[in-house]
């Protein structure tokens, strides 16, 4: 432990996971391109935008960085904590930092490879089950990449208690969900209200083998 005492030790391992998620790797890739991805595509800080405003590369290096804030948080809480929720809810305030992020005026992202990488970092195998049957299902029955994300982590938060058998994943699960459905309200408003659909064009490609004609 960092300190003797609980709380306060909890509290600042929660401060530091806030801070490394809010390492802003995304503003600074398109800095270094005289861009401010904050601005352009679709305005979201993080390694989808980044590809498709930036580029291949420098997407693929921040979606890197971005989960290994995640993982990283989830370390330092597995290192200096006893308790078994802190390193989950590390992650969330990774999360929370990537996409309210405090160095960039918080403005952020939507959290997704940072939950990626504290995932993989505390039970890779419910990272496959996510990403091999939760998403792939929510994204064919509602044509949407956010709304099929916030689906799929809701569904996949009972997925967690079952095969964690804890209640703290669920609750893990369940948080997650509502800071992405906070994040992404917009989106998922319109999706009801406008009959928006979108499925980003770098999700149909990896999910191409499951959803042809999407």
């Amino acid at each position: 432990m960092i300190f003797q005492n609980f709380y306060l030790n909890t509290a600042v391992i929660l401060i530091i996971s806030y801070l490394i998620g809010s390492f802003p790797s995304a503003y600074i890739a398109g800095k270094i391109k005289g861009i401010d991805i904050s601005k352009e595509g679709s305005q979201n800080v993080g390694g989808m935008n980044t590809i498709t405003s930036v580029g291949k590369f420098a997407g693929v290096i921040v979606i890197i960085t971005d989960m290994a804030k995640g993982a990283l948080s989830a370390y330092i809480a597995t290192r200096f904590s006893d308790h078994i929720f802190i390193p989950l809810l590390a992650v969330v305030f990774a999360v929370i930092g990537h996409n309210w992020m405090i160095y960039i005026g918080f403005r952020g992202g939507k959290g997704v490879s940072t939950f990626i990488g504290g995932l993989l970092y505390l039970s890779p195998v419910s990272f496959f089950f996510l990403y091999l049957v939760f998403v792939p299902i929510a994204l064919l029955i509602l044509k949407d990449s956010y709304v099929a994300t916030a689906f799929a982590f809701f569904a996949f938060s009972f997925f967690l208690w079952t095969y964690k058998g804890n209640l703290w994943w669920l609750a893990f699960g369940i948080f997650i969900t509502i800071v992405y459905i906070i994040k992404s309200y917009g989106l998922l408003k319109s999706y009801y209200t406008e009959n928006r659909k979108d499925v980003n064009p770098i999700i149909k490609k990896i999910f191409k083998p499951f959803f042809k004609g999407m």
